[in-house]
């Protein structure tokens, strides 16, 4: 007989974190914070089941204490018990065994953690018309909480990002025994500074940031690269943002850099005393030590290294003495300069 529990582990894309911000009017780093920190951002275990923890106390309190005595593993006036992962399906089965209904309710579900009783706060009349949504995929996991976040009245904590009163309301009373507060804070910086280098090789770019990285951005949006994310870089990325159908907050991510990488490259708006070089078939991505992939390659051909893709120490030496030998800043960083100088 088939688990009832195997679902859609399929991860939501960066559209779907964007529309659920969109739609609570807050950021995108804000709704990854709180899945990083509910279910370490996955909605799913590696068996096709989501992500469950059985809470023995809610079953009690659901039950009236009425199978306490003996199965005290499961239901219990306090906290505890917690086996983890795929065995919190473990004690989820034997809950079930004694009433479908409260157990459903006691166990929280998916990539943001919601508690079955709370089924009707996130649109769901019924406990087992939810777990089937929890089951069905992260999309379904993510209606249901931005359903709750509203219906909770807690968007405006996810906006200020006042993450001892979010936690308060999404956690409950004894958040602070979890650090609920001091963990969303520390991911949402991350998140909020571009993610891990792994996930985003790419840096996050917003008003007020200067350097190689915004003049590359500012080529791509046909701007003359200075390197300052001023006001007007922010409307012509929002212009770009909002054109595609994204959400348009004016924050350069992982996302908006795909967007832009991947559209031919625009001759600067404002006249250049000198004539412009024509560009390449496509911009190219600053470069440092650390970065790897494609364009890595493509640099350490044209330096006459092996090309291994790895932008590594001796990248970098060869970077910089190309930089010498053409009176460019020996930085050991690819900008566009120095791409240019490479390409020409």
């Amino acid at each position: 007989m088939p688990d009832e529990f195997i679902g859609d582990p399929t991860p939501l894309r960066d559209a779907d974190f964007e529309k659920a911000a969109r739609d609570l009017r807050c950021t995108v780093a804000a709704v990854r914070a709180v899945a990083q920190v509910e279910s370490a951002g996955g909605g799913f275990l590696a068996d096709g089941r989501p992500k469950i923890l059985f809470e023995r106390h809610i079953f009690h309190k659901r039950t009236a204490g009425k199978h306490s005595a003996a199965h005290s593993d499961i239901s219990w006036p306090t906290r505890g018990g917690y086996l983890g992962g795929a065995r919190e399906y473990e004690r989820l089965k034997a809950a079930l065994k004694l009433n479908r209904k409260a157990a459903l309710e006691s166990a929280s579900w998916g990539k943001f953690q919601v508690m079955g009783f709370n089924h009707a706060s996130c649109g769901h009349p019924k406990v087992e018309g939810f777990v089937r949504a929890m089951v069905s995929g992260e999309p379904a996991q993510l209606a249901a909480f931005v359903a709750f976040i509203k219906t909770c009245k807690l968007d405006d904590e996810l906006i200020r990002r006042d993450w001892a009163g979010f936690a308060r309301g999404y956690n409950g009373a004894s958040y602070a025994e979890n650090a609920y507060d001091r963990k969303m804070a520390d991911a949402y910086a991350l998140f909020a500074s571009g993610g891990a280098r792994t996930d985003n090789p790419l840096p996050l770019l917003k008003i007020g940031d200067t350097g190689q990285d915004v003049m590359h951005l500012q080529e791509l949006l046909g701007q003359a690269a200075d390197g300052d994310f001023g006001p007007g870089t922010k409307a012509k990325v929002m212009a770009a943002q909002k054109k595609a159908g994204m959400y348009a907050d004016g924050i350069v991510g992982r996302q908006t850099w795909e967007l832009l990488l991947s559209a031919p490259a625009t001759k600067p708006t404002r006249p250049s005393a000198k004539p412009a070089p024509t560009p390449p078939e496509r911009s190219r991505p600053p470069l440092r030590q650390g970065d790897r992939g494609e364009d890595v390659k493509l640099l350490q051909a044209l330096l006459k290294l092996e090309p291994d893709g790895e932008f590594g120490p001796g990248t970098k030496a060869a970077v910089t003495a190309f930089q010498k030998a053409h009176k460019l800043t020996p930085d050991g960083v690819v900008g566009a300069g120095t791409w240019r100088a490479l390409l020409a």
